[in-house]
């Protein structure tokens, strides 16, 4: 299955105030209901077209500055939208804020302040995985010592993928250390000049549950970090293997209009 990131092209989340010191709660719960309706809208049509969905990290707008967790309105739509994870995979993807292995105390605290409430938000709507970069370079053995803190729920629904810093065999590495699934990302990959990654062993690394991918193609050249608006043909074809094993999220400016057109090509080169 190919996988929706977070929106519908056009119409983003909402987060109530614009800047920290015009926080106000009445307008914060306004917005976190329109974003879980909108939430529920995209899992409606994620499903309607056979899609897996990445919910958006900032559902709950400043989540550490209000008791959403209490609330009965939130809980009432979370309830809702946990009905629906039985039919469809639901993904996470915390921002880059969260850091586990910094040279700073203080922001490994504040990433796992971020990481706690996002696994409670996860818990509430049914959310399967919730993926992770490892964070600084030069840094594994910091992640690992932060990891061992974690409870078993965050163990449980916690995955890695590999990104602009660390290599895809290098996650797979820590990935097969602490027994935890990775998120192969092909494009990433790519930028950090390593694509002979082991495949099958990746596939291994999610024992009994179908593996996870991410594809995206380079804004202004191949190796540029930043997302297209579409897919690639050419980037469909280089990597048509990965749709067969995977399900792969299609990381894309243009939302469900590249997907559709990804979904198009795929089937060329699949015949």
């Amino acid at each position: 299955m190919l996988g929706l990131v977070c929106m519908l092209d056009g119409k983003g989340m909402k987060k109530g105030v614009n800047a920290l010191k015009n926080f106000n709660l009445e307008k914060v719960k306004e917005a976190s209901l329109f974003n879980l309706d909108y939430t529920l809208e995209c899992i409606k049509f994620c499903l309607k077209n056979n899609y897996i969905y990445r919910v958006s990290s900032s559902v709950i707008p400043y989540p550490d500055l209000w008791n959403w967790r209490e609330d009965r309105d939130i809980l009432e739509k979370l309830k809702l939208i946990k009905k629906y994870s039985s039919k469809i995979r639901l993904i996470i993807h915390p921002d880059q804020f969260v850091v586990l292995n910094s040279n700073s105390e203080k922001v490994i605290e504040n990433s796992l302040k971020i990481l706690e409430s996002q696994v409670q938000f996860a818990k509430l709507a049914g959310i399967s995985e919730l993926i992770l970069h490892i964070g600084k370079k030069d840094g594994v053995e910091k992640f690992i010592q932060t990891y061992k803190e974690l409870d078993s729920y965050t163990k449980s629904i916690l995955v890695l993928e590999n990104c602009h810093y660390y290599k895809a065999n290098e996650v797979l590495e820590l990935c097969e250390k602490i027994e935890t699934p990775m998120v192969l990302d092909v494009h990433h990959a790519r930028v950090t000049k390593d694509e002979n990654y082991d495949v099958e062993k990746i596939k291994n690394s999610w024992k009994n549950k179908k593996p996870l991918a991410h594809i995206s193609s380079g804004k202004d050249s191949i190796d540029d970090k930043s997302h297209s608006d579409y897919i690639s043909e050419e980037d469909i074809k280089k990597y048509i293997w990965l749709f067969k094993d995977f399900d792969v999220e299609i990381e894309a400016k243009k939302k469900e209009k590249a997907l559709k057109k990804a979904v198009d090509t795929i089937g060329i080169y699949s015949l």
